[in-house]
C-alpha cells in the first residue's frame, strides 16, 4: 500500500558519481497485468470517457502497479535520504582493536588498589604499535588509543597520581575502579554481521555505521527523473502555473523534475513533445484531458501507447488520465490549477514515493467543519480548507482559481454519497 496515515489534533504544531547499474528499463519499471483496464478501455471510449468513471481507490491500485527498481551508487556524503538497494554486511570488526574508553593508565594487574606501577611509555590515538606490558607496569593511553597487549584495565587519570623514585616515574592508584574502560575488538560490530538491511532509509545515524565500516560508495535505489509538460494554446497569454506546482510536488516526493516546455493544442506537436519526454522515466502533463475540441491528450496517448484510466469519480480532478508509453507511466492532470494540485496530492505524490521506495505518511488532523458540505452523488470530493484553531473553513471557489487551494492548509475528504455537517472531520494536511 502507498499510504500510512497518522492522526494529529488540530492544535498541535506541524511537523516541523558512479554510473547506473546496467539493465533495461523494462527490467526496472513494470505494471501489474492485474491492474490493467486496457481490455475495457478502447479508443472510442476516450472520445467520450466520462460515461464510465474509475473509482478513486481503483485508480490508486492501477498506479500502484508501477514500480521502479533501478539501482545506482552514490557517495556516502550524498546518501542522506536515499534507500539502500542491498544489505550492508560488515567485512571488518569495529573497533578493529582493543581501545581505551578514557584517558588513563593501562595495566595488566586486575587488583591495583593502593599500588604503584612503573610507567613504561604512552600510546595515542592512531598509534599502531603493539606495546606489551607486564605485571607491575603501566602505559599512558589516550581515549580511543590501542591499548597494550595484555591490558586488563585502564585506570582513569583522575584516580591516580604521579610519584618518582630512583628507578623512574611511577603511577600510584589512589581510587579503585570498577569499570574496565576498554572497548574490546569487535564489540560494536562483528565481521560478517548484517548491520543495515535492504530498504533501509539512510539517515544521520546509520550513515555513521557506513562510515565506521570504511564504506565510501553506497548502492541505493535510483530515483525517477520526471518530465513535465504544460499544454494549451492559452499559455501564450497567461502564466504557466501547473509546471511549477507539479515540479514542487515531484521534489517533495524525492524525485527530480525536468520541465521540458509547453506545447500547443496540436496533435503533431504533442506527439513530438511526448517523444522527447520518453528520455525520462515518468511523464507528467497538465491540460488537454477533458472532452473539448482541443482536448487531444487522450487521442495522442492512445495512439502512442495505452490508456489505463481516463476520468475518475472525484471532484475536483475528474478528467485525469493515466497511461503508459513504452512501459513508462504518463499521468495527465487537468489543466485547471486546483484540479491539477488535488490530483497531484491524491495520486502523484504517493505514487512517486512508492516508486522511490520511500515511506509515505499522510498527516491528518482532527477539526470541526465550519459549515455543512455535500458530495455529488457517486463522486468523492476533496474540499480545500483553511485551519483556524480547531475549525476548518472551506476555501474552494472553483477548480480554475488558484486561490481555491493556495490559502488552504489541507483537504477534507467527503465520500461518494456523504453529507458532512458542522461536526468533527479529518483534514489531510499539506
Amino acid at each position: 500500500m502507498w499510504e500510512e496515515i497518522i492522526l494529529i489534533e488540530t492544535d498541535q504544531k506541524k511537523n516541523a558519481g558512479i554510473p547506473h547499474d546496467t539493465g533495461s528499463l523494462s527490467d526496472t519499471m513494470k505494471l501489474s497485468d492485474t491492474m490493467k483496464l486496457s481490455d475495457t478501455m478502447k479508443l472510442n471510449d476516450t472520445m467520450n470517457p466520462f460515461n464510465s468513471l474509475t473509482p478513486v481507490d481503483d485508480a490508486k491500485k492501477i498506479l500502484d502497479g508501477f514500480t521502479f527498481d533501478r539501482k545506482t551508487y552514490v557517495d556516502i556524503k550524498d546518501s542522506f535520504g536515499r534507500v539502500l538497494a542491498g544489505d550492508i554486511v560488515s567485512e571488518i570488526k569495529v573497533p578493529p582493536y582493543d581501545r581505551a574508553e578514557k584517558d588513563g593508565y593501562a595495566i595488566m594487574d586486575q587488583n591495583p588498589d593502593q599500588r604503584t606501577f612503573e610507567l613504561i611509555g604512552e600510546t595515542l590515538a592512531g598509534d599502531e604499535r603493539d606495546v606489551i606490558i607486564k605485571s607491575g607496569e603501566c602505559c599512558w593511553v589516550a581515549t580511543g588509543a590501542k591499548v597494550p597487549v595484555g591490558t586488563n584495565l585502564v585506570i582513569p587519570v583522575e584516580n591516580t597520581e604521579e610519584c618518582g623514585d630512583e628507578v623512574g616515574i611511577r603511577i600510584k592508584v589512589c581510587e579503585s575502579e570498577v569499570e574496565l574502560n576498554i572497548s574490546r575488538k569487535g564489540c560494536d560490530i562483528e565481521r560478517g554481521a548484517t548491520v543495515l538491511e535492504e530498504g533501509c532509509l539512510l539517515n544521520e545515524r546509520n550513515i555513521g555505521i557506513l562510515a565506521s565500516l570504511g564504506i565510501r560508495n553506497v548502492r541505493v535505489y535510483d530515483t525517477p527523473n520526471v518530465a513535465i509538460i504544460s499544454t494549451g494554446d492559452e499559455l501564450t497569454q497567461i502564466n504557466d502555473v501547473n509546471s511549477l506546482t507539479l515540479s514542487a510536488i515531484v521534489k517533495q516526493s524525492g524525485c527530480s523534475p525536468f520541465f521540458i516546455g509547453t506545447v500547443s493544442d496540436d496533435s503533431g506537436d504533442i506527439k513530438k513533445k511526448l517523444d522527447e519526454a520518453l528520455e525520462y522515466d515518468i511523464i507528467l502533463t497538465s491540460g488537454g484531458v477533458s472532452v473539448g475540441k482541443k482536448d487531444l491528450m487522450p487521442e495522442v496517448v492512445s495512439g502512442m501507447g495505452e490508456i489505463l484510466f481516463h476520468g475518475v469519480r472525484m471532484r475536483p480532478g475528474m478528467p485525469m488520465l493515466a497511461g503508459k508509453i513504452d512501459e513508462k507511466p504518463i499521468l495527465c492532470m487537468p489543466g485547471n490549477v486546483t484540479s491539477c494540485l488535488v490530483c497531484a496530492n491524491v495520486f502523484l505524490l504517493p505514487m512517486l514515493r512508492y516508486m522511490t521506495h520511500l515511506p509515505f505518511i499522510r498527516e491528518i488532523r482532527s477539526a470541526r467543519l465550519s459549515e455543512e458540505v455535500t458530495s455529488e452523488y457517486g463522486m468523492r470530493r476533496y474540499l480545500p480548507v483553511k485551519l483556524a484553531g480547531d475549525v476548518a473553513y472551506p476555501t474552494f471557489n472553483g477548480s480554475g482559481l488558484i486561490t481555491s487551494i493556495a490559502y488552504a492548509d489541507g483537504f477534507v475528504v467527503i465520500g461518494e454519497d456523504e453529507t458532512l455537517t458542522e461536526g468533527k472531520v479529518d483534514v489531510w494536511v499539506f
